[in-house]
Formats: C-alpha cells, structure tokens, sequence
C-alpha cells in the first residue's frame, strides 16, 4: 500500500520544510490549520475507541506501527485471536456472535467513514501543493487500526460460521460495507501522502 509505506517513511523525516505566509492568504491558512487540527484529533479519537473496545491494538507509537506493517500478527495472536475469545465465537450461541460482530463492524465502519470525511476536509482546504506530515500520519494510524479490526471481525466470523450452519451473509454484507469504507480511506490517504511529499520536495 502506497500510502502506508509513505507514511513510515514520513516519520523518519526531519522537519526541513518551511513555510511561507503570503499576504491574503491569512484565512485560507486558518481554516487550513483548524482542519488538520480536526483530522488529527478524530484519527487519534477513533484509533482510541478501537482499542477501548478490543477491535484492534493501542497505538504503540511509531516503530510499533512500522513493526506492525512488517510482521502483520504478533505472536500472541497465533491462538484465538483476542477479539474473536472475547466474543465468544467460538463457545457463545452463534446468532448472539454474528449479531456482536455485525454491529461491532458497523461501528468501527461508521468512525472511519467520519475519519475520512476530515481528511476529506483537509484536501478540500488546502491549497493544491500543501499537506501536513501529522494529518498523513494521524490518518494513515487509524487507516490500519481499521484494517486491524476488519480482520479480526473477518476472523470471528469464519470461526463461528465453521461451527453453525446459518446464513451469515447480513454479516457478510456488512463486512464488505466496511471494506469497502477502508478502500476509500486508502484512496484519501495516498491522496493525503502524495500532496505532502510534493510539498516537501518542493519546500526542503
């Protein structure tokens, strides 16, 4: 993913670029600020709540998530995955986990798709040239952790589904809604990383 590995590379960067206020444009850049101020905080917010909610793991700043890209799982996961134990997919009665994964996935797709919206906010803001390296990475933390957790409803699934003879397309169907969302994020984010090393190569 190109975004993805743009982003670890981003955060290894000094701070060379400089910045310039050009007179007139005082608002522009406000409203610029004010977005990417936003983006920041929802991106952390719902990286947050997935964690709360053992949908996908804390934040363990920036070499984790570079660690997280290059190994995928942790060797702690190589059992039943942690969400999938706390549901109960694999004991608690079938039609109570599918109802449990398809709302926890409907949530976790609902937070996204108010990320996206943000960064959405921020391209629209901004000047053609400009991006800022936080917003990149601030996006690109929750992008994963939202990967993270379609996995591990992907994971819960298959587990009860291979004990219970039902018809999980409603989940199925929601499932895809959410990867569908994260594919949009992508598209947003290598948007994002794109006009942020663009001006940077053009300001170092």
């Amino acid at each position: 993913m190109r975004s993805v590995l743009v982003c670890v590379s981003l955060g290894v960067l000094a701070g060379c670029a400089t910045v310039s206020v050009v007179p007139g444009e005082t608002t522009v850049e406000t409203a610029l600020t004010k977005s990417q101020s936003a983006l920041r905080k929802t991106s952390d917010a719902y990286c947050d709540h997935l964690a709360a909610k053992g949908w996908a793991e804390a934040d363990k700043g920036l070499a984790g998530f570079a660690d997280l890209l290059i190994r995928g799982r942790s060797a702690s996961e190589q059992t039943l995955p942690a969400y999938a134990s706390e549901i109960g997919a694999a004991s608690r009665a079938p039609v109570l986990v599918l109802a449990r994964i398809s709302s926890d996935s409907e949530s976790a797709r609902k937070g996204l798709e108010d990320v996206t919206l943000e960064a959405r906010d921020v391209l629209g803001n901004a000047r053609g040239d400009a991006s800022n390296r936080n917003d990149v990475i601030a996006f690109e933390r929750a992008l994963v952790r939202a990967q993270m957790a379609h996995r591990n409803f992907q994971d819960a699934l298959e587990i009860v589904s291979a004990r219970a003879d039902m018809d999980v397309s409603p989940v199925e169907t929601e499932l895809g809604d959410f990867a569908a969302s994260i594919d949009e994020a992508r598209r947003i984010a290598d948007d994002l990383a794109e006009r942020y090393t663009g001006s940077f190569g053009a300001a170092s």
